[in-house]
């Protein structure tokens, strides 16, 4: 009898190897993938919280007309450097007009870098308003998770009436 459950244990000293070989990359993968999607949780959550916090200052401030659009974009670049941005900018080739819902070739920035829109048509009649886009470029960094999400640009808006 103990000779046969030798016999039987023998045959099984490989398979917690072959268990852990076979679900290592399925665990790993799932763990850097839950890393990827709060990165991008981040920068959502960061691009929405410049876009709002440019069109505040861009509307609170009385100087007669309001910030400049280098002024805010000056400010703004401060903050996107703080919150791991490395780039953002204002394209002059694109205008200040807020960013079309298919972003054309004009509205796409590189990897990791962003773009600042100030639209201030509205200042034409009261109440006056600004509205302030920023457009940044996400990519994943595990090759699985890239492959699911393609590319990723995430537009934030933000719309204040202004104080003058």
């Amino acid at each position: 009898m103990l000779l046969t459950i030798r016999a039987h244990s023998r045959r099984r000293l490989g398979q917690s190897a072959v268990e852990f070989a076979l679900m290592a990359p399925v665990f790993f993968l799932l763990l850097v993938g839950t890393l990827d999607f709060g990165r991008a949780g981040f920068y959502y959550v960061v691009t929405s919280d410049l876009a709002r916090t440019s069109a505040r200052v861009a509307a609170a401030y009385d100087t007669g007309n309001g910030q400049t659009d280098a002024s805010i974009t000056s400010l703004l670049q401060q903050q996107a450097r703080s919150m791991t941005f490395s780039t953002l900018t204002q394209p002059a080739a694109c205008g200040t007009s807020t960013p079309p819902s298919p972003l054309t070739s004009c509205y796409q920035p590189t990897t990791g870098s962003g773009f600042i829109f100030i639209d201030r048509s509205g200042f034409a009649s009261f109440p006056k308003y600004v509205k302030v886009s920023i457009v940044y470029h996400f990519e994943a960094t595990t090759p699985m998770v890239r492959a699911l999400m393609s590319t990723n640009y995430f537009v934030a808006t933000a719309t204040m009436v202004t104080e003058f």
